[in-house]
C-alpha cells in the first residue's frame, strides 16, 4: 500500500481551491487503496479536510495573512516549511508527496526531493522549471504554457484530460435549458475577500428587470462577511443563501445562469452546462478565464476591480434574452471535461510509485 502525503492550505486569503482539488485527488487515492495524509495550516482548510475523513498533520499557524485580498505566503517561510514536511515524510513513511501551493521555489523542491520517492506538484502558472517527478496542470491552459522539463524522465500530466474535478460532476445528463431565466447563481468559491457576492447581488437587485429572479448565493467556508449577506436575504425573499453546501452541483443544475469567480468552479459549471459570466479575482485565474472565454465556453467580465453596474447588468440581460445562445453554449460546456481526470492522475502516480518500490 502506498502512503501519500498532500501539502495544501485553504483560508480566506488563500481561497479553498487548492484544498478542494486535493480532496478530489485524495478520494481517488483512497479508493485505489492508498493511505492519504494531509499537511496543512489554517482552520478553514483543515476543517474541510477532516470533513471528508482524512488525517491532517497540522502545521504551525501563521498570523501574517493579508486581510485585503489573496496572499499565498512568503519564500522566507519555506525553509521552516520544508523541515516540517520532511518530518512528516519520515513520521508517516510517505512514498509520494504532492504539493499544491503557489509559495514554492526551486530550492524548496530540491530539498524535499531527496527525502521522498516521488515528488509531485499541482501547478497553474508555470513560474519556472519545477524539479519534481510528476507535474500536474489540469487546466485548459495546461498544454499551452510551454513547460520545460527539469529532467528527461519527468512525467507531465497536462491539460483537461487531467482536470481534478470532483466525482459529483461525472456523467451528468445533458442540460435542459429553460426559455425563461428564473434563477441566477452567484459564487466566488470558498472565500470572498472582496465581498463580491454582496456587490453582485446588490447590482442585480437594483434593476427592475430582475425583480422576479431568484438569486442563489453560495457561501464558502472562508467567507468573513456572511452577516451582511444574511441581512440581504432577510429583506429580499428572492435571495437564497447556501451555506455548508455538500453538493454544489445541485445548485448549479437548478440555476439558469451563473456569475462566478475564476478558478475550478468554472469547470464545475461547465460540467453542469450552466451558462456563466466569469470574473477574475486573482492573477492566477486570468489566463484560464481568458481562454475559456476566447474558446466560447463562458463570457468574461474581466477583473472584479473594473466591474461597473452597467457592464454586469447588460451582460446578464444579453444572455438572459438569447435562448439559442444559452442552449448552444450549454452543450459546448458539457463536453469540456469528462470527469476522468482524477482517475488518470491516480493511475499514473500509483504506477510510478509502485515502480519505485520495485513492485509489479
Amino acid at each position: 500500500m502506498l502512503n501519500i502525503g498532500i501539502r495544501a492550505d485553504g483560508s480566506t486569503n488563500i481561497g479553498m481551491g487548492h484544498i478542494m482539488r486535493c480532496l478530489s485527488l485524495a478520494k481517488g487515492f483512497r479508493d485505489a487503496g492508498a493511505k492519504v495524509y494531509f499537511m496543512s495550516r489554517y482552520e478553514q482548510g483543515t476543517a474541510r479536510i477532516r470533513q471528508d475523513g482524512f488525517e491532517v498533520i497540522e502545521m504551525p499557524y501563521r498570523k501574517s495573512e493579508n486581510p485585503k485580498g489573496f496572499s499565498y505566503g512568503d519564500i522566507s517561510e519555506l525553509k521552516e516549511d520544508a523541515q516540517q514536511i520532511i518530518a512528516g515524510i519520515k513520521a508517516f513513511n510517505l512514498d509520494v508527496l504532492i504539493v499544491d501551493s503557489y509559495n514554492v521555489t526551486e530550492e524548496f523542491f530540491l530539498e524535499l526531493k531527496t527525502h521522498v520517492k516521488k515528488l509531485c506538484y499541482i501547478d497553474d502558472v508555470n513560474k519556472f522549471p519545477y524539479p519534481v517527478d510528476v507535474l500536474i496542470n489540469g487546466n485548459i491552459t495546461g498544454t499551452t504554457l510551454n513547460y520545460i522539463r527539469y529532467s528527461n524522465d519527468q512525467l507531465m500530466l497536462l491539460g483537461l484530460k487531467y482536470n481534478l474535478i470532483r466525482d459529483e460532476f461525472r456523467g451528468l445528463p445533458e442540460r435542459i435549458i429553460n426559455r425563461e431565466v428564473k434563477e441566477i447563481m452567484i459564487t466566488t468559491g470558498g472565500s470572498d475577500p472582496f465581498n463580491l457576492s454582496l456587490i453582485l447581488a446588490n447590482i442585480i437587485l437594483s434593476d427592475e428587470g430582475f425583480k422576479g429572479i431568484r438569486l442563489n448565493i453560495v457561501v464558502g467556508s472562508g467567507f468573513t462577511d456572511v452577516d451582511n449577506l444574511r441581512k440581504l436575504c432577510k429583506i429580499n425573499k428572492n435571495v437564497v443563501l447556501y451555506e455548508n453546501v455538500s453538493r454544489i452541483s445541485e445548485i448549479m443544475l437548478r440555476s439558469d445562469m451563473a456569475l462566478s469567480a475564476g478558478g475550478s468552479t468554472l469547470y464545475e459549471l461547465c460540467a453542469c452546462g450552466t451558462p456563466t459570466l466569469g470574473i477574475v479575482i486573482a492573477d492566477n485565474q486570468r489566463e484560464v478565464v481568458d481562454m475559456l472565454a476566447s474558446e466560447g465556453y463562458i463570457t468574461s467580465l474581466g477583473w472584479y476591480s473594473e466591474l461597473s453596474d452597467r457592464k454586469v447588468l447588460d451582460s446578464l440581460k444579453l444572455l438572459c434574452k438569447d435562448y439559442d445562445r444559452r442552449v448552444s453554449v450549454s452543450r459546448k460546456m458539457q463536453k469540456l471535461v469528462d470527469g476522468e481526470g482524477v482517475r488518470r492522475v491516480v493511475e499514473e502516480i500509483m504506477r510510478t510509485g509502485r515502480n519505485t518500490n520495485g513492485q509489479n
